[in-house]
């Protein structure tokens, strides 16, 4: 008997490392009938998948194109034009040329040079929580907002443009799967707002260059011949992918630790465990549930014969929890070792910002614990999760400070 595939019921949403060991139980490599596609949930198995160049990303964004269809392409010029810049769904050659302007920009300098803007805003943000607090909209969000206007060297007071416009702009990320009667228009809102402001943005940065990410990629782009619709979307990607994924670290690394008294009791009592603290945070409960793969010819995985075409849902999630590679996979071992979790994927479309994510995570988790040891949940309600097939994301964390 097959066990239930809908990862967007309830219970896939809610507790989705349980489903996902059901469905590793049964097959490793499965086949959804309600989905129609593979979800491949052992660690080896997307390990050697994220690092396949013969796979490809491209193609899963053309899908998403047609899930869209023909008839808003106009209403969303704006907004699908900015995935052409966003190197996640482009192949090699196509890829290289976007990524490697954005590698070069991310420099470990660069990351270090940000540290101690870092920590300013984890302190001032803390000096203003409320009590009871909401981390998610209080803390994470605001944080990582913070944080990528100073990546980008814009001012600080467009953060509250970059929230509102990541949470619509997510619903072309995250809901092509399931649109309500708002979706077309928040999404071509969010597309339009974007060009409109990042526009006048470039041209500043044109005529003042910086310091910044941003001028940096402007310089570097010039010389790869970059369209301007590219630039934007590169923007867009790193906006996006710096404030959700990394808001979501946050806050579902701070619901573990709280949940893992004994993990929370010991990273107090020892802050040089913070870096290995947060790796295991990606592994336990990281922001990615799935990284899409298409294969271009038929192949055979787990003594299955897949076809060309057909989606790879490689499972983050599940990787992450496979017993074959992390003993008491469902524990908070803050001190494990070694923890070749996925969070970040591999291969050639690693993330690139997963040094800053580290030191946005050690730096919100070593303030947030250090200045309030009563620190706990709000309530005893249960926690509500965004319901979407690829990111892992708390719609709100209710604490008390004190």
């Amino acid at each position: 008997m097959l066990p239930p595939d809908n990862l967007l019921s309830p219970e896939a949403v809610s507790d989705p490392h349980g489903f996902l060991r059901r469905l590793r139980e049964h097959d490793p490599v499965f086949w959804s009938p309600r989905h129609k596609v593979w979800i491949l949930t052992a660690h080896a198995d997307v390990a050697r998948l994220l690092l396949d160049r013969s796979l490809s990303t491209a193609q899963g964004i053309g899908s998403f194109r047609q899930r869209l269809g023909a008839q808003h392409a106009g209403l969303l010029h704006h907004a699908m034009s900015l995935l052409d810049g966003w190197m996640l769904f482009r192949d090699p050659p196509e890829h290289t040329r976007l990524r490697d302007p954005v590698r070069r920009a991310f420099t470990p300098a660069m990351v270090e040079r940000l540290v101690p803007r870092i920590e300013r805003h984890v302190a001032t943000l803390l000096d203003g929580l409320p009590d009871p607090c909401d981390l998610v909209a209080d803390f994470a969000q605001p944080l990582t907002a913070m944080v990528i206007c100073d990546l980008l060297g814009i001012d600080l007071s467009e953060r509250e443009f970059l929230r509102e416009w990541a949470r619509d702009f997510g619903r072309l990320i995250y809901g092509a799967s399931s649109r309500d009667a708002s979706y077309l228009d928040a999404v071509a809102s969010a597309g339009d707002r974007f060009h409109a402001r990042f526009s006048e943005c470039l041209a500043r940065k044109r005529a003042e260059p910086d310091d910044s990410v941003l001028s940096h990629l402007l310089a570097v782009s010039q010389a790869e011949q970059w369209t301007q619709a590219e630039i934007l979307g590169a923007c867009s990607m790193l906006l996006f992918a710096g404030h959700d994924t990394t808001s979501a670290l946050l806050a579902s690394g701070t619901r573990a630790l709280l949940r893992h008294p004994d993990s929370l009791a010991a990273l107090r009592a020892d802050a040089a465990r913070l870096p290995a603290a947060v790796e295991e945070l990606l592994r336990h409960d990281g922001p990615s549930k799935t990284f899409i793969r298409v294969p271009v010819a038929p192949m055979q995985i787990g003594g299955h014969a897949v076809a060309a075409g057909q989606h790879l849902w490689l499972s983050i999630l599940g990787a992450n929890q496979d017993p074959a590679v992390f003993a008491a996979p469902e524990r908070l071992d803050i001190a494990r070792d070694p923890n070749p979790h996925l969070a970040f994927g591999a291969g050639i479309h690693f993330c690139l910002g997963s040094a800053l994510a580290r030191a946005e995570a050690r730096a919100a988790f070593g303030g947030l614990l250090a200045r309030f040891p009563r620190l706990r949940f709000a309530d005893d309600q249960p926690h509500r999760w965004s319901p979407t097939l690829v990111d892992r994301s708390l719609l709100a964390l209710p604490l008390r400070l004190h």
